[in-house]
């Protein structure tokens, strides 16, 4: 107490009082500011989040909305964070420019440092931006086929048909195959002897194309019909027999499929070469 009185009794606090306090109101201002300007910031980005989400559609999904959320919030709390150290260090009487100038090499050294990182965010980012794919969506990046597990601002999850989950940067994306906008055309080609009827085998197969997409309505998109001759030969012909499914659902459509038309040749008298 003694030492608090001296100096508050000191000549130091007579010259400097009246500045320490202003300084100090003054750093107050700028912080009680930054946190009602970040509460609003975030509120707004809160809400502008949460009617995306309620209006979204099939081009606006929820995973890709909300992650461009989080890397935006985080910008903007970073770029109101810095201005707020800075205006505070300003308000202390500190020269900023050496530091800003110790930080700008640093930033440089990083930089060069971490490019490959920067190359995987900056890419997740754009991925986001342009919703080249989301979460759920079935596609092909370079060796992996599959469904997207999860997509994050570095790396992207691709689970396959048999389980095997590929990790895969950002940054290595470049020819992405998305399987899921839109109905994927698929067929199988079903051969029958070529002295059949082929009229007949191809009234059982488009009764069939419609009765399955009454069946599977959330995999099917467009019925299966007998779509032309694929091969002529002297002793078989094959009729095509296509439809449009979800790009997911490619593998177990075209296997029931094979088993129905082999129960419905069998049931009208038609026989498979």
């Amino acid at each position: 107490m003694t030492i608090l009185a001296n100096l508050l009794n000191s000549q130091w606090w007579h010259d400097h009082g009246d500045q320490l306090i202003a300084a100090a109101a003054k750093i107050a201002v700028i912080i009680v500011v930054y946190l009602v300007v970040r509460l609003l910031v975030f509120h707004v980005m809160g809400r502008l989040l949460r009617l995306s989400v309620k209006n979204g559609t099939a081009n606006v999904r929820e995973a890709r909305i909300r992650a461009l959320h989080a890397v935006l919030k985080s910008a903007v709390g970073f770029v109101l964070g810095f201005v707020m150290a800075i205006m505070v260090l300003q308000s202390a009487g500190l020269n900023i420019v050496p530091l800003l100038t110790t930080a700008s090499v640093a930033g440089l050294a990083i930089g060069f440092g971490a490019q490959k990182l920067v190359k995987d965010v900056i890419s997740g980012f754009f991925i986001l931006v342009e919703d080249q794919y989301g979460v759920g969506d079935y596609v092909t990046i370079g060796p992996a086929t599959g469904i997207v597990d999860d997509l994050g601002m570095r790396t992207t999850r691709v689970r396959d048909a048999s389980g095997k989950l590929f990790i895969i940067a950002n940054g290595d994306v470049v020819q992405v195959y998305n399987h899921s906008r839109g109905p994927l055309c698929v067929w199988t080609d079903v051969a029958v002897p070529a002295s059949s009827d082929l009229e007949k085998a191809k009234s059982v197969l488009d009764a069939l194309g419609r009765r399955v997409v009454e069946e599977m309505p959330d995999r099917i998109l467009t019925p299966f019909k007998s779509d032309g001759l694929g091969e002529i030969g002297a002793e078989k012909v094959t009729i095509r027999f296509a439809g449009g499914v979800v790009a997911k659902y490619q593998d177990e459509v075209l296997l029931a499929l094979n088993e129905r038309i082999r129960c419905e040749f069998e049931a009208n008298g038609l026989v498979l070469a």
